[in-house]
């Protein structure tokens, strides 16, 4: 009785039509050994563009594997090993599994009959080839990208909403989608949500007074323009074929939209290349060396800089859990602390109703005064006069600084903590290299050096191997995070740049709710304590102590060497409402 054979082809691109493995190529060598072994062709699988690292994404190799689960074949013939499979481990489970179903797997140039050692050592030998080639092929890549990376250049991907490549490696506005990309960005720079901008886009929008509304493409259906097919070739003439693709909904979502505001806060509309964060397969590179991300500043932002700041700024207070927007009365600049019990101060909003007419005022008050009556005689006070004194001292100083100053202090302060780092982590690698010294030693004397040592001798020397493998790992942990360190020092400097150069840090809009945000960022980057004190009854003064920038990046303090200096303002009367009357004249003192 004739044995049924099923045929497997997998081919992983159109460019091996050229090398001899072309589909009609696989089909024709199979097709015709089954026919000298007088075996009866059954079924045939065909994978097309499809890798053989990973047979679970490969389609038709599950259906092989359903039918063959169901005996509905004796044999399978496959091209050859690196064609049924590119990962070693994947080949042998599946030779296995199918040798407990009686069902024989022969690969091209194998005789019928061979002793199973050495089929199993030609296979392995195979298996392992391709596996390795496939590794370093893998290796190859990352290294040509990574070099293309770090120039700035573009290494592939989905083309970002709005734009279109330049050719140089870079991208220009897309004349098509560019003004719907500004649109969507105009409303999250008025701090609208992703659901708000998402839920307008797919009720239509008018981007010109007297257009008709209209739901703007998305992402997925450009991608659909740019090409509507997918490629296939026929299994026996081997002549190209396009089959239709499945047309994407055209609905837009709250990721694309968070997607698109994300690659604005830092990305590529902003001017930043990132590659490199996500790889699919070794943690380490050709070299032995940990991957690391690759981010790039081009200086060619895609967005006008005015527009870029402002959104940068909402996405900057959404990623700090800030809220996206926010009520004027309860929204409060300053985290003060009280000088008389040394308790936090709370901003707080009373509401009076006089009539048809609403009275709401917004004041600090102790925490522990309304926890514990009696506790402290810390009056309320008026927000608004604290918070526009406080302002005016504090942003003095920034204000009357140029952009190029901040920049290069900036820079200063990474430049020598970067050496610093640098040092560390070169006193670390020559500890790291002593140490495999001595480590590598102490396991050759425990493996081979005494081997008729005592017992105690040996036991004493597997504690000294075990105690120089532990003090490596913890040297080459302690690189691991110096390098780490870097790059957090990095991003923490650009978070830096962008509070302090916001368009909205500007003290006569302390009251506007767009401006809270960039003030209130600011406030925490720069002030260290605020501490409110009263001088006599009825007096009152803010003890404002400043960071440096340098202190801001570095996580440094210096008020016991450096005492703060007084600044008195002039005294500033005012009364509050109703019941909650106190008159004070605020004298602020700066450090």
């Amino acid at each position: 009785m004739s044995k049924r054979t099923a045929l497997y082809i997998r081919c992983s691109s159109r460019d091996q039509v050229a090398h001899g493995v072309s589909i009609p190529d696989q089909l024709a060598r199979l097709r015709a050994d089954a026919g000298t072994a007088g075996e009866v062709v059954v079924a045939e699988y065909i994978d097309q563009a499809r890798s053989g690292t990973s047979a679970a994404r490969r389609e038709e190799f599950q259906k092989l594997l359903t039918a063959a689960r169901r005996r509905e074949f004796d044999r399978v013939r496959v091209e050859s090993v690196d064609r049924g499979h590119r990962n070693d481990m994947e080949r042998r489970q599946f030779e296995a599994e199918l040798q407990t179903f009686g069902i024989q797997v022969l690969y091209v140039g194998e005789p019928e009959k061979q002793a199973p050692q050495y089929r199993k050592l030609q296979r392995g030998i195979r298996g392992v080839l391709a596996e390795w080639e496939v590794d370093e092929t893998s290796q190859r890549t990352y290294k040509r990208h990574r070099f293309r990376a770090q120039q700035g250049k573009w290494r592939g991907g989905p083309i970002p909403y709005g734009l279109q490549p330049d050719r140089t490696g870079w991208f220009e506005p897309d004349p098509e989608t560019y003004p719907i990309l500004l649109w969507m960005l105009e409303r999250r720079a008025a701090s609208q949500g992703y659901h708000a901008i998402t839920k307008q886009l797919n009720q239509g929008i008018a981007l010109a007074e007297g257009q008709p509304r209209e739901v703007p493409p998305t992402p997925g259906l450009i991608m659909y323009r740019r090409k509507p097919y997918l490629e296939r070739q026929d299994p026996e003439t081997g002549e190209l074929i396009h089959e239709p693709r499945p047309m994407p909904s055209g609905t837009w979502t709250v990721s694309t939209i968070e997607k698109i505001c994300k690659r604005v806060f830092d990305g590529v509309y902003a001017g930043v290349l990132r590659w490199g964060e996500r790889y699919n397969k070794f943690e380490e590179d050709a070299d032995g060396n940990r991957k690391q991300a690759v981010r790039v500043e081009t200086g060619r932002p895609l967005i006008p800089e005015e527009l870029l700041r402002r959104v940068q700024a909402v996405e900057l207070a959404a990623h700090e859990g800030e809220a996206a927007t926010m009520s004027a009365f309860n929204s409060y600049l300053l985290t003060l602390r009280c000088g008389a019990c040394g308790g936090a101060m709370h901003g707080y909003t009373s509401t009076k109703y006089k009539g048809d007419k609403t009275y709401r005022y917004r004041k600090y008050r102790c925490a522990r005064r309304v926890n514990k009556p009696g506790a402290c005689r810390m009056p309320m006070l008026s927000a608004d006069e604290l918070e526009r004194l406080v302002l005016d001292v504090v942003m003095k100083d920034i204000i009357e600084r140029s952009h190029e100053a901040l920049v290069e202090e900036i820079n200063d302060a990474i430049a020598r903590k970067h050496t610093e780092l640098l040092s560390a982590i070169a006193v670390a690698e020559v500890r790291l290299r002593e140490l495999e010294e001595r480590r590598e030693a102490a396991l050759d004397a425990l493996t081979t050096q005494y081997k008729g040592v005592t017992e105690r001798t040996r036991a004493a020397l597997a504690e000294q191997a075990d105690r120089m493998v532990c003090a490596y790992d913890e040297v080459e942990e302690q690189i691991r995070k110096l390098r780490l360190g870097m790059a957090v020092m990095d991003e923490q400097a650009r978070s830096i740049m962008l509070i302090l150069t916001d368009p909205l840090l500007d003290p006569s809009r302390w009251q506007e709710p767009e401006a809270i945000h960039a003030l209130k960022r600011a406030l925490k980057l720069l002030v260290h304590d605020l501490i409110l004190r009263e001088k006599v009854p009825g007096e009152f003064h803010v003890e404002v102590q400043l960071y440096a920038i340098r202190q801001s990046l570095l996580h440094e303090s210096a008020w016991e060497s450096n005492p703060p200096t007084k600044l008195v303002t002039p005294s500033a009367g005012f009364e509050d409402q109703d019941s909650h009357q106190a008159t004070s004249a605020l004298a602020v003192i700066v450090a």
